[in-house]
């Protein structure tokens, strides 16, 4: 027999956590089931290199316990994969046979990393938390650890080997961090990982693996690594085939219109499984940030509650720490804007890259060295503001006055 909700959500990471107590918040009465092939309660993705570089504990990754989903009266149903959904019928089949009927759903099923056609155990992605487990044992007594693809996974890894092994990067582009900041803060951040004893192979690629007792790895360049181990980070797939089973529409991602909602209006979509409008370009896009996912959670939630709430679209916004030097990327970092505004303090390490609108408006801010500014600079850009001044890259700004500067 069918069990009946109000409202289903299928993922329980950033999006889905945050569509979940926005529910709840707005209405005690309405009935909720969270659906997760994951058998835990939610953790932060973004910590499980520090669990597996041993600087925190598991409990540490936990966002929520078990306690939660009861205390906020929501059915979790956790360690269950689903396998169909037909938005019609308004109804989505488990794997175990069981199935489930909504009134409105929410698929917040996140991305897949991406993996390499090569099979061998010592050959990792990170993506669940069975990663991470798995990785712990393989970050035991390291002599050499290589990663392929320069990204948020690899980087974060490699900084949290241990300070005796030999650590090689693998990047098929010319400069690291492509897709995060920009040619000038690439090579300086290059610079600084170099220091720190990184070696970085640009335009390169892993083309075999021969499994001995280490990994022995051909590259394109004809050069060979060996190495315990190999992080594959080529980044990710957005999860959209039950949204293509069930005839939404896909790009690259779910499609979502303003409201987060798909083309059925009973199906949401919300995190890094939904594609929608860039809050610069207007274009659609997928961030894959953790802060988009939340903003897309609850405007999603808030919309399937009936209250009207269009999104105003997402931003690129990438915050992490790697060999001990903080890196930020904020919004629109390209340079086709019209102008760009660099500080960079040698001595101290901290850089700053302001990329300007026409209007001298803030579209996006790369930052290497301390970034405790980053939330500013996203108001900024979120609330369409003037640039205040070079005042401000050296942290000198009065950051309360810098808010109000509005066009």
């Amino acid at each position: 027999m069918a069990e009946h909700y109000d409202f289903v959500i299928i993922g329980n990471s950033a999006a889905g956590l945050q569509a979940l107590r926005t529910l709840r918040r707005h209405d005690q009465q309405v009935s909720i089931a969270l659906i997760d092939r994951e058998d835990c309660p939610a953790y932060s993705r973004v910590l499980t290199p520090y669990y597996i570089g041993g600087h925190i504990l598991r409990e540490g990754l936990d966002i929520v316990d078990h306690s939660f989903y009861d205390e906020w009266g929501v059915t979790a149903i956790f360690g269950h994969s689903v396998i169909s959904i037909d938005p019609e019928k308004h109804s989505l089949q488990l794997a175990d046979g069981r199935e489930i009927n909504f009134k409105k759903l929410l698929i917040a099923t996140g991305a897949e990393a991406r993996t390499l056609p090569a099979a061998t155990q010592r050959a990792c992605v990170l993506r669940h938390m069975a990663d991470a487990e798995r990785l712990i044992d393989l970050f035991q007594n390291l002599k050499s650890v290589t990663a392929v693809g320069a990204g948020l996974v690899s980087l974060p890894l490699l900084s949290h080997a241990s300070e005796q092994a030999e650590k090689h990067l693998v990047v098929g582009s010319n400069r690291i961090f492509s897709r995060v900041v920009d040619v000038e803060t690439s090579a300086i951040l290059e610079d600084q990982l170099k220091e720190k004893g990184l070696n970085i192979h640009k335009q390169n690629d892993v083309q075999e693996m021969v499994e001995a007792e280490q990994l022995q790895l051909n590259l394109a360049n004809g050069k060979q690594l060996s190495s315990d181990l190999l992080i594959v980070g080529k980044g990710v797939a957005p999860n959209t085939h039950l949204a293509t089973a069930a005839g939404l529409e896909v790009a690259d991602g779910i499609l979502i219109d303003a409201h987060c909602r798909s083309n059925h209006p009973d199906v949401y979509a919300a995190g890094d499984a939904a594609e929608g409008l860039d809050f610069i370009t207007s274009e659609n896009t997928i961030q894959g940030n953790w802060m988009t996912a939340v903003e897309q959670g609850e405007n999603a939630a808030l919309n399937m509650l009936g209250i009207e709430c269009p999104y105003q679209g997402s931003l690129k916004n990438n915050i992490t720490e790697i060999f001990g030097v903080e890196v930020a990327a904020i919004g629109y970092c390209q340079d086709d804007v019209a102008e760009i505004i660099t500080s960079w303090n040698s001595a101290t390490g901290r850089f700053r890259r302001v990329f300007l609108d026409e209007k001298q408006r803030v579209v996006g801010v790369n930052m290497i060295g301390e970034t405790n500014d980053a939330g500013l600079y996203y108001q900024l850009i979120t609330s369409r503001s003037v640039f205040p001044g070079k005042q401000m890259l050296t942290g000198t700004a009065n950051y309360a006055q810098t808010l109000f500067r509005l066009e």
